[in-house]
């Protein structure tokens, strides 16, 4: 069965397990795990920050982020299919209680929005604007430099903080051909991912200036996140981080290569972005097409007339041709 449903099923490799197994460890919660420091060290340095902070979920290193940028009551501004809004279970309403204003289409903001949105300020009536939320990759997709800039430099000019979502910003950097902190520039806070793209079996890292981190941690024990000997697990993530990001490029060319091959198939069309493929079937059909994949050994995500297949670490040059080949018999008998 080749597993195309996410760049997170992917296992730790054997030189990964080596180092989880002979990290050196303390605790953590006592600010005391020379790896997990180490980690956390080499992830701000490579996104120009001052500090970082170790966590076990992108959720939590997304929901830290809110959480030392806003108050009770405050919007943020995000788009209507960020992960912060479809995929952490409403925490932002209940940890953070803010009011999510939301946004379509564009992965982010236009300039006539944003001006739209910052009337009012002050009018007792409305809530107050907090935070302006990034995330990129956006399903996939690379936010421009240019429009990262214009976004953020917007928040600021209005007194308002910026957030991204990095879960896939090492998938943005490989793509665009620039350093992370490139990717990072402009946001208060930055939440990065270690197993989406890279490998590792656990954790995410949110990152921004040393009080606001120094904050974050407190958030992280107030929410139970608090680990101890967290180094075995901080190994598989810094390796991840110092070996795995210079390959990203193999997973891109080979999404791109999947895409050209379902797009020639009948009644699908596909495009590749970064890692994904997103795929677009007849109406209300994707399940079926899923369902069918699936008959033929290949397993992916769908609904309604889309589909995503995600290329990681362990999807080979192979797997991505058998791949296309389950598609093809799929379609064939559809």
């Amino acid at each position: 069965m080749i597993d195309l449903r996410s760049d997170t099923f992917t296992r730790p490799t054997k030189e990964m397990r080596r180092a989880m197994a002979e990290a050196e460890v303390g605790d953590d919660v006592w600010g005391e795990d020379p790896t997990v420091r180490e980690l956390e060290e080499e992830t701000a340095a490579l996104l120009g920050r001052e500090a970082a902070l170790y966590v076990t979920s992108g959720h939590m290193a997304n929901q830290l982020g809110l959480w030392v940028s806003t108050h009770s009551g405050e919007e943020v501004w995000a788009h209507e299919n960020h992960h912060l809004i479809g995929d952490e279970q409403g925490a932002a309403t209940v940890i953070s209680r803010v009011l999510p204003k939301l946004y379509s289409g564009d992965p982010f903001p236009s300039r006539e929005l944003l001006d739209r949105w910052i009337t009012g300020l002050g009018d007792v009536h409305r809530a107050d604007p907090a935070l302006v939320w990034l995330e990129n990759t956006f399903s996939g997709q690379v936010i421009p430099l240019a429009e990262q800039k214009r976004v953020t430099d917007f928040a600021h000019a209005h007194g308002l903080k910026a957030h991204l979502d990095g879960a896939r910003l090492w998938n943005a950097a490989a793509h665009l051909g620039v350093e992370p902190a490139r990717v990072a520039e402009g946001f208060d806070t930055v939440s990065v991912c270690f197993s989406k793209g890279l490998g590792a079996p656990v954790g995410s890292a949110l990152v921004g200036d040393a009080d606001t981190v120094r904050r974050a941690r407190r958030g992280r024990k107030l929410l139970g996140g608090g680990m101890r000997q967290a180094g075995i697990i901080a190994a598989g993530a810094l390796y991840a981080l110092r070996h795995h990001r210079e390959r990203l490029p193999k997973d891109h060319a080979r999404a791109a290569r999947l895409a050209d091959q379902v797009d020639a198939l009948p009644n699908l069309s596909a495009v590749a972005r970064t890692n994904m493929v997103l795929v677009t079937t007849p109406e209300g059909a994707a399940d079926r097409y899923v369902a069918a994949f699936a008959q033929e050994g290949l397993r992916v995500l769908g609904g309604g007339d889309r589909i995503r297949m995600v290329v990681s670490l362990e999807v080979t040059e192979s797997d991505v041709e058998d791949a296309a080949k389950a598609v093809a018999r799929a379609v064939a008998r559809l």
